[in-house]
């Protein structure tokens, strides 16, 4: 005789977990290791100076003092972007029960502030749109945007990649770059790279006459996180949201690097309209590359280097 089973009776409880998973990254490491300071104005402005480089300097017995050598010193600027995001629920969405969350206004706008962190750092070390942000004052038709850590590099510090075709010839440059910042007093600790670049400097450690002792490790090591030169130690971060259009290796110095901030990030309601609530979140900061040769950039890398 057949037994009555849970194919016949209805109004079984759903097995669901109740867990949402979510492997979508928030990565801004550029922004949140800049120091944080205060801007007041839409426009942020800041100095900079440089010694004179060093000569002959003897002077005879009794010499009348030489004349004055002061320089004016130089101002930098970058304007504060406006970033922002919204949620909006209805209510009976709010107030059914759910799996994985209690409120689902609390659940989207956890998400949209990790979406605001990942586009300020798209603005600052990106390509949003496919290319490196330029400032702009904006107008009431158009937004201000922040000029990208990139672009406020000094050509001095910045060496153009184009023919490195070979791993060895990337690294080349590298040092070339890592040569010219350290020659102006510039000491940088950081390297940033996207994915992409990040294999590159991985296969450094393959060139002709390197080898590493493992001993009996059985664990395959293809990484590199430090990159030590005679110009100093370089830790190497992975950086999701760097530009990978136009592909570059930064050297960043955080002594020399802030997020000016007019509005710290905040959210509000905005106006009900019907059976719905809204929140709106909201930051206006701008970067600013408070020494503009304290840091280095290899740049336009190819996206098929050999070894």
């Amino acid at each position: 005789m057949a037994s009555f089973d849970s194919y016949e009776q209805i109004r079984q409880a759903e097995d669901v977990e109740d867990e949402i998973y979510v492997i979508s990254p928030v990565d801004n490491p550029v922004c949140s290791m800049a120091k944080t300071t205060r801007a007041t104005g839409k426009l942020h402005e800041w100095s900079q100076d440089v010694l004179q480089a060093a000569g002959v300097n003897a002077a005879v017995e009794g010499a009348a003092a030489p004349a004055d050598s002061s320089v004016a010193i130089t101002a930098k600027q970058n304007y504060c972007q406006i970033m922002t995001k919204a949620a909006e629920i209805t209510g009976t969405l709010e107030t059914v029960e759910k799996y994985g969350r209690d409120s689902e206004m609390s659940y989207q706008l956890e998400l949209r502030y990790g979406e605001l962190a990942n586009d300020e750092e798209m603005a600052v070390v990106g390509a949003p749109g496919g290319s490196r942000q330029a400032a702009s004052a904006g107008s009431s038709s158009t937004a201000r945007t922040m000029a990208s850590l990139q672009t406020q590099l000094a050509s001095s510090v910045t060496v153009d990649a184009t023919s490195a075709s070979t791993i060895a010839l990337l690294e080349t440059s590298l040092l070339e770059a890592h040569e010219k910042c350290y020659s102006l007093g510039g000491n940088p600790n950081y390297l940033f790279t996207a994915p992409k670049t990040a294999q590159y400097i991985s296969s450094f450690a393959y060139q002709a006459g390197r080898s590493r002792d493992f001993g009996s490790d059985k664990t395959y090591v293809n990484v590199i996180d430090l990159y030590v030169s005679n110009f100093g130690q370089l830790d190497v971060v992975l950086d999701r949201n760097q530009d990978s259009t136009t592909l570059c290796l930064l050297g960043l110095d955080f002594n020399y690097l802030s997020t000016p901030v007019l509005r710290a990030t905040k959210d509000w309601p905005t106006a009900k309209v019907g059976d719905s609530d809204a929140r709106q979140i909201l930051r206006e900061s701008t970067f600013a590359v408070l020494n503009d040769e304290a840091h280095f950039m290899v740049d336009n890398i190819s996206d098929s280097i050999s070894a």
